[in-house]
C-alpha cells in the first residue's frame, strides 16, 4: 500500500501530527478509486481516525434541461470525496457535490486547488479538509458564486457568497460573505477564521 518513491505514512497516533502525502492517478487507479471527470487534486491524509484520501474531480457536459443547446457544454460539475481504507477496501466516508446547469447562458465551476487545505486546526487529531470553489450561471460579467466548504468527519462548515467584481472602477459589485449559524459558536471560531481567510484568496477576480 506504499506510494512509490515515499515512505508509506505512519499512525498518526505515533507520529503525534497530521500527515499528508500527494498522489499519482496511478496510484488511484491502482487502488480502484473512481474518477469522476478530470483530477483535480489529490493527497493521502493520515489522522487518528486511519488512513485517507481525499480525491477531488470536475467535469462537464451536455445540460440535462429540454432547452440544451445540442453539442454545447452546459452542466458542469464538482466533487471532493474522502476515502476511508477499511477492511483493505476504500470506503467513502464523505463527498462534497455541487453543479451549475444552465441551458443558453455563460456557466462554469471551477475549484481553487492551490487553496484546498488539510489541517488540524482544532488539534484533536482529525483531519480538516476545506475546499474553496466558485460557480458561474448568468452573463459573463456577473458576481460569481463562491463557497468554502470544511469537512471534518460528520461535521459540515461553510461560508457562502460572491465574488467581488469591477474594482478597478469606482463602483464594485458582490463581495458577500454569510456563514453557517454553527460557526458564531465559540469552540468553531478557529475554523471560522479559516474560512475567511482562504475566501479572502479568491473572492476578488478584477
Amino acid at each position: 500500500m506504499s506510494l512509490a518513491g515515499a515512505a508509506a505514512p505512519q499512525a498518526a497516533g505515533a507520529a503525534g501530527a497530521l500527515q499528508t502525502i500527494p498522489v499519482a492517478p496511478g496510484f488511484l487507479a491502482s487502488e480502484r478509486i473512481p474518477l469522476r471527470g478530470t483530477l483535480v487534486k489529490a493527497a493521502r491524509l493520515v489522522d487518528r481516525a486511519g488512513e485517507h484520501l481525499l480525491v477531488v474531480t470536475s467535469r462537464s457536459g451536455p445540460s440535462t434541461a429540454p432547452t440544451a443547446t445540442p453539442g454545447a457544454l452546459e452542466r458542469f460539475e464538482l466533487f471532493a470525496a474522502l476515502y476511508t481504507h477499511k477492511d483493505k477496501a476504500w470506503a467513502q466516508t464523505w463527498i462534497i457535490q455541487d453543479h451549475v446547469d444552465c441551458p443558453g447562458l455563460d456557466s462554469s465551476a471551477e475549484f481553487f486547488p492551490e487553496y484546498i487545505t488539510v489541517t488540524d486546526l482544532d488539534k484533536n487529531g482529525m483531519a480538516e479538509v476545506t475546499v474553496p470553489y466558485k460557480m458561474s450561471c448568468g452573463g459573463g460579467v456577473d458576481a460569481n458564486e463562491l463557497k468554502v466548504i470544511l469537512r471534518q468527519g460528520e461535521q459540515k462548515l461553510a461560508l457562502r457568497g460572491t465574488t467581488l467584481r469591477n474594482t478597478r472602477v469606482s463602483a464594485p459589485y458582490g463581495g458577500e460573505m454569510t456563514f453557517d449559524k454553527a460557526l458564531s459558536l465559540k469552540e468553531n471560531a478557529v475554523f471560522k477564521a479559516h474560512l475567511t481567510s482562504l475566501r479572502d484568496k479568491v473572492y476578488v477576480e478584477d
